[in-house]
């Protein structure tokens, strides 16, 4: 087998290190092998989760906030409502 080089950091594996290999095959054809060291694995996965987190995040947020905004908007047209929202400050 040839050199390892970990993914994350571009230092190589020594046989020593604790590392993970990531497999990609189809079969018995392997179509891509990709290592990390084992705290530079963990690392990355913690980082992607934490990115697919924030973007998730953003998404919904983004979705959300126009239709908070015109639900606000029909409430500060009712009378009721209106006097509603000043008795608690919000006017």
């Amino acid at each position: 087998m040839g050199r390892k080089i970990c993914e994350r950091c571009k230092k190589k594996i020594l046989p020593k290190d604790k590392a993970v290999l990531l497999k990609t095959f189809i079969g018995e054809k392997d179509l891509e092998n990709v290592y990390w060291h084992f705290q530079c694995y963990l690392d990355w996965r913690d980082e992607s989760l934490n990115n697919r987190a924030k973007k998730i995040y953003n998404d919904t947020m983004t979705a959300i906030i126009p239709k908070f905004k015109d639900m606000l908007g029909n409430l500060t047209n009712n009378e009721e409502t209106k006097g509603n929202l000043l008795q608690l400050g919000f006017g």
